[in-house]
């Protein structure tokens, strides 16, 4: 969802992925990404992971920066993206008056986070970070160093909306939602798993449970001051 909705923009010009990791699209959507420099994007990148941005691909333009204080120009992007960063940040509020800043008036900022209501994300503020490490390679095969501590300070629908509003942009799209869980490489848990996916996407349809049961969170605001 994330990604189509960056392809349903695909406004020429110059974007800032906040926290671009190793890619901006995952490799099996690289035609995706080919297809949105065509249309005339020009993708920054910046992380404070400095051995991420060494591997960064396909090659581009990238800088070390913490988002908490971004070394660009005010009104620099037409589009801003944020992949799975917010759940790290400890300064969240000075983040989102640093990415508004670098935004263009009329332009967007597109959030992909971690819904912190969700069951998982409790499960996570309640265990050590190196049981995270444990559970992150074990599931998804990724090695440690790319497992990043969790703050939580600003995962809620509620809290994401103020933060951007205070920083003179409006909600424009997205919310909390559901998705289906990541490959458990088990076979005995592999179909456990996916069941009850499916079952929790039809049980986040309720008013009140389905809070709960959305464990993402993908918005959308535009810089309207």
């Amino acid at each position: 969802m994330f990604h189509d909705r960056i392809l349903d923009q695909r406004t020429p010009g110059p974007w800032l992925d906040a926290g671009c990791g190793r890619r901006t699209f995952p490799d099996w959507r690289s035609r995706d990404e080919q297809a949105l420099r065509a249309a005339g994007v020009r993708v920054v990148g910046c992380d404070t992971d400095v051995e991420a941005l060494r591997e960064y691909a396909p090659p581009g333009l990238v800088c070390a920066a913490d988002l908490t204080s971004l070394p660009f120009g005010d009104e620099t992007f037409r589009y801003v993206i944020s992949s799975m960063v917010f759940e790290h940040l400890v300064a969240p509020g000075r983040a989102v008056e640093e990415l508004a800043r670098v935004t263009c008036r009329g332009g967007r900022i597109l959030v992909h986070t971690v819904h912190s209501l969700h069951y998982l994300a409790f499960l996570a503020r309640a265990t050590p970070h190196r049981v995270h490490e444990w559970a992150v390679g074990k599931i998804e095969g990724r090695a440690s160093v790319d497992v990043y501590p969790t703050c939580y300070r600003a995962n809620s629908e509620r809290r994401l909306a103020r933060l951007f509003e205070d920083n003179g942009c409006r909600r424009t799209w997205g919310g909390a939602i559901t998705d289906l869980p990541v490959h458990v490489p088990y076979p005995g848990l592999f179909w456990v798993v996916l069941v009850w996916g499916v079952l929790e996407t039809r049980l986040a349809r309720l008013p009140v449970l389905g809070q709960m049961l959305r464990p993402n969170l993908v918005m959308e605001f535009e810089r309207v001051d």
